[in-house]
């Protein structure tokens, strides 16, 4: 969760029961994702979540597309040169065939996007699914992460495993002490992930990004690197599957 209020948009197009709307939000970010030495920028995060309900499965696999469209979206009309995106194992295990649908739709700027799993592996019921999608991305030269949200990183070595992330994603240790997040760098080599293509989300603090810096990772998320912004409207931009703006209007 951020601590940027965003921008919101009804959750009722996802209610099941138009006599009973879904009484919640979907909300979305930009997050800036930079070098901590040197402010060189990455790419933006559109991260997308939900107030005031519990979104199932295929809600939340609509909430993803929808958000993956818009990143398109936003490439297509050059308000980013990178976007990042989160899509569950669950997403991509059920709607593959319309995950790749947009990826082929959009396949000129495609390259120009990374994507961030996240998800319970010992919950994925078709794992070649997953497998075959992951290795169709990097066929496509686009970098495949792993966004970690245990509180342990040793807590997570199968899904790590079995995404082999090309980067990853962290949050902030609540510890201040710089030994604290030493040991969550030697962690995170020992579970096999690459220091300078990690980011360390909810750096909030100078001294957090301080001791980011030390501990040796590369990229950062947060108040303390660089302010989110709202997704920039795309006036005008291709809409390849339109019945992903039927959850919500990202424009």
């Amino acid at each position: 969760m951020t601590s940027s209020s965003g921008v919101r948009w009804s959750a009722a197009p996802l209610s099941r029961d138009w006599a009973s709307p879904i009484d919640g939000s979907i909300c979305a970010v930009m997050w800036p994702t930079l070098t901590l030495v040197g402010r060189e920028r990455w790419f933006d995060e559109l991260y997308v979540w939900t107030e005031g309900f519990q979104a199932s499965t295929m809600q939340r696999a609509r909430i993803q597309l929808a958000a993956l469209s818009k990143g398109f979206a936003l490439l297509e009309r050059e308000r980013v040169a990178r976007v990042g995106v989160t899509l569950s194992f669950g997403t991509v295990e059920r709607c593959l065939d319309q995950v790749t649908e947009l990826f082929d739709a959009n396949r000129l700027f495609a390259h120009r996007s990374c994507i961030l799993l996240r998800g319970q592996i010992d919950r994925v019921r078709s794992r070649y699914r997953v497998r075959g999608f992951i290795d169709w991305l990097r066929t496509q030269q686009i970098p495949v992460g792993y966004r970690l949200t245990a509180t342990r990183i040793g807590m997570e070595m199968k899904a790590i495993d079995f995404v082999a992330p090309d980067f990853a994603k962290v949050l902030a240790p609540s510890s201040s002490r710089a030994e604290y997040w030493a040991d969550v760098a030697l962690e995170a080599r020992a579970a096999g992930l690459k220091l300078d293509r990690a980011i360390v989300a909810g750096i909030e603090l100078p001294d957090q990004r301080k001791n980011a810096q030390t501990a040796g990772f590369a990229f950062g998320q947060g108040h303390a690197v660089r302010p989110p912004y709202d997704p920039p409207t795309t006036p005008g931009a291709a809409r390849h599957d339109p019945s992903v703006d039927t959850v919500f209007s990202l424009d």
